[in-house]
């Protein structure tokens, strides 16, 4: 199963890639996710499930060097085509799985990974890997999407998912933070924001097709006049079009000795 929806992944965000730029969706929160994290000059980083790593490049100024680590070969390539633009000469790019990382324990200063846990078939392997090549000390920062009510992640998941089929699973908050606890790590810090998307730049970008499309606009639109909430708080324009909300949470941890 697991490499059946890595398939499903690949074959989504090579669609994707090219709108990964470092303009608009893409390159959001990143000073706040920095301000949670706290880069070291000193740092060694790993920026896990990286897509193009916008983090890690965001990253890269900060601290001595970061690897980042990607199933979507095209999605690596688009980070390597950016760091080159933005003259980035301390990242490299490398094209592994989330669940089994390339690197020996205790490699890293800072482990990242940011808007993947949702994707991905066992973020709980995820965190074990994140953890296993952090240093005794060291930081790992999760940031990610999150169901603000446990009674509304059936819908809000149903609805990604028809979006996007490779969508796996957009957590509660209180299981992000048991999947840290399950891997070994202890929360030193936590953060929300909510960060507003528009319907039709979202659906866009996964070249969904009309038909699914106008599924999730009637639905959302049957929310906006009374009908029962999708978890996506949304909210029309005068001009109608439909933005909605996903709430991130930033969590950094730091390995149990």
């Amino acid at each position: 199963m697991a490499n059946s929806h890595n398939d499903q992944v690949r074959a989504q965000f090579r669609i994707q890639a090219t709108s990964f730029d470092n303009i608009g969706f893409a390159n959001r929160g990143l000073e706040w996710i920095i301000d949670q994290l706290s880069p070291r000059r000193d740092d060694m980083v790993l920026d896990v499930a990286a897509g193009a790593a916008h983090l890690g490049r965001a990253l890269a100024p900060n601290v001595s060097h970061v690897s980042a680590v990607d199933l979507t070969p095209e999605m690596l390539a688009q980070g390597l085509l950016l760091a080159e633009q933005s003259g980035l000469r301390n990242i490299a790019f490398a094209l592994g799985d989330a669940t089994a990382l390339p690197w020996l324990d205790r490699q890293f200063d800072l482990v990242v990974c940011r808007l993947a846990l949702h994707q991905v078939a066992d973020p709980a392997a995820v965190l074990r890997e994140m953890v296993r090549v952090t240093r005794p000390g060291g930081r790992i920062g999760i940031i990610d999407m999150f169901v603000p009510a446990p009674s509304l992640a059936a819908e809000t998941n149903r609805l990604e998912r028809l979006r996007d089929p490779s969508h796996n699973r957009t957590l509660t908050r209180d299981e992000i933070l048991a999947l840290i606890d399950a891997a070994d790590a202890d929360v030193v810090s936590q953060a929300v924001a909510d960060f507003a998307l528009d319907l039709d730049d979202w659906l866009g970008r996964t070249q969904t097709p009309e038909e699914i499309r106008a599924q999730i606009h009637a639905r959302l639109t049957d929310e906006l006049d009374g009908g029962p909430a999708t978890g996506l708080t949304p909210s029309k324009a005068p001009d109608g079009r439909i933005s909605f909300i996903h709430p991130w949470i930033t969590v950094t941890a730091t390995p149990r000795p």
